[in-house]
């Protein structure tokens, strides 16, 4: 029985509280890097594979990791998104560091460059060495690496590798084969609409992205607003001090923006619950790639707001109804986009791309659940089996359990931000002694050469420049 590790930030049977994902950050700053790792362990889900996930996060991996993964696995899988990017170098070092480790095969599923709208390689150069050597590591393991698009590609060929394959994203084949989207194109908007719009908070067009979630919340007022990372949920939770402050920013990330405060507010803890929940919506919309591939997923329209390299490469690859950023109006009408939300080509192109990731698979050894097993329905079943906890809305209703976990939470975040300090603190000291030891090693030597310097000098003027002078002179310029 072949043993795959898969490295998640959560097993996706495990059923996180909003307590646990609070400690734990289990949806690893954005929930949606739970849905490409999740869709991979459905995939993989063969009779004779026992498959592990990996919680540990990337940032927590170092090379004496190497040897438990060697011991734990026969294969070494890691999902990953928009990895090439200058936030991720060193994260990008420490995997290249333990894949270079590895016996065993590494497989790499979707990954991408993160760069401009107009797919600028230049970009990226300040990623290229760690890029570098994360690719030759992961390939002297595998036969290929799997990548989100063409434009990825295109860089990992500049930079001279040429066994890529592009895959897409794992996420957008959870259903399996056949899966095909209802189409809206060319239809109505119902009047009586269930809106779900998701949104990045980092964004290179963030005032004319403000302006555009403004006007889709006049027209939906009682839109659902989808937030998706972990600062979203502290700020439901705590909640800040935002509106006393008088602080505002275009993009909701503090509790008085008018989508915090005016629009019914979520955060999904895990996919599962969160397509459940999007399943009962009429459409979606917005510029997160995978808060749009959650909805499709469950069958609700989507429309991508594209606005960089990854959210364009990711829309065009899998024919995704999409508009680039800066060519939406301000005032855009949510119906039109409805109307424009044309799934046909989605449809036409569905089953050659879900086969280029079954025979991506099958290239770097890997069985797939529907060539090799039962479609995933294990896996369904599992799931349908497992009471997963509802997206997260903030409440004013707070029983004595609660108060009391939200104190013992301060009191630990306190504690170890004090830690925290007293070691940057106890690092800053240590430096400081060895700054000073190395200050005081350097004085003597100048106080020591300064006295043979003199000497010199007092031998030269006494006229005695023989060999006594020259031998000073040689152990001087020996130091």
């Amino acid at each position: 029985m072949k043993r795959i590790l898969i490295q998640a930030g959560n097993n996706p049977f495990d059923v996180p509280s909003v307590e646990s994902t609070l400690v734990r950050n289990s949806i690893r700053g954005n929930v949606g890097n739970l849905m490409y790792t999740n869709a991979a362990l459905k995939h993989l889900s063969v009779p004779d594979a026992e498959i592990q996930v990996d919680t540990t996060h990337f940032a927590e991996l170092t090379v004496a990791d190497a040897d438990r993964i060697n011991n734990e696995c026969d294969v070494f899988v890691i999902p990953m998104a928009n990895a090439f990017k200058k936030k991720f170098i060193r994260h990008l070092g420490i995997l290249a560091d333990v894949v270079g480790k590895l016996k065993v095969p590494v497989v790499v599923f979707g990954v991408g460059a993160q760069a401009t709208l107009s797919y600028d390689t230049e970009f990226l150069a300040p990623v290229n060495s760690a890029v570098k050597r994360f690719i030759g590591a992961v390939l002297d393991h595998s036969a290929s690496i799997g990548v989100r698009g063409e434009f990825t590609k295109d860089y990992l060929g500049e930079l001279g590798f040429k066994d890529v394959d592009v895959i897409g994203c794992p996420s957008v084949y959870f259903r399996g084969p056949d899966f095909r989207m209802d189409n809206p194109a060319g239809r109505d908007l119902p009047a009586d609409a269930r809106i779900a719009l998701s949104t990045a908070l980092r964004l290179a067009n963030a005032e004319h992205a403000s302006a555009i979630n403004a006007a889709i919340l006049e027209q939906h007022p009682d839109l659902t607003y989808f937030a998706q990372e972990g600062r979203d949920l502290q700020t439901l939770y705590w909640g800040d001090t935002a509106e006393a402050a008088g602080r505002h920013t275009p993009m909701p990330d503090l509790s008085n923006h008018p989508l915090m405060r005016s629009a019914d507010v979520c955060v999904p803890l895990e996919p599962h619950s969160w397509m459940d929940a999007l399943a009962e919506f009429d459409f979606a919309l917005g510029t997160r790639i995978h808060g749009n591939i959650a909805a499709l997923v469950a069958g609700t329209p989507a429309y991508v707001f594209a606005h960089d390299s990854r959210t364009l490469e990711l829309s065009r690859y899998h024919h995704l109804p999409h508009k680039v950023l800066t060519d939406i109006p301000a005032d855009v009408k949510v119906a039109d986009l409805y109307a424009d939300a044309d799934y046909s080509s989605f449809n036409k192109h569905y089953d050659e791309g879900f086969q280029r990731l079954l025979d991506f698979m099958t290239k770097n050894g890997l069985k797939n659940a529907y060539e090799h097993g039962d479609g995933g329905a294990g896996y369904d079943r599992r799931i349908a089996a497992t009471e997963f906890t509802e997206p997260y809305r903030r409440t004013e209703n707070y029983d004595q359990a609660d108060l009391l976990f939200r104190i013992t939470m301060l009191k630990e975040q306190n504690k170890a931000a004090a830690d925290a300090a007293a070691r940057a603190e106890k690092k800053a000291n240590a430096q400081a002694a060895r700054i000073k030891k190395l200050e005081l090693a350097l004085a003597e030597e100048r106080k020591s050469a300064d006295a043979r310097l003199s000497a010199i000098e007092a031998q030269l003027k006494s006229g005695n420049s023989g060999s006594r002078a020259r031998g000073l002179v040689k152990r001087l310029s020996s130091k």
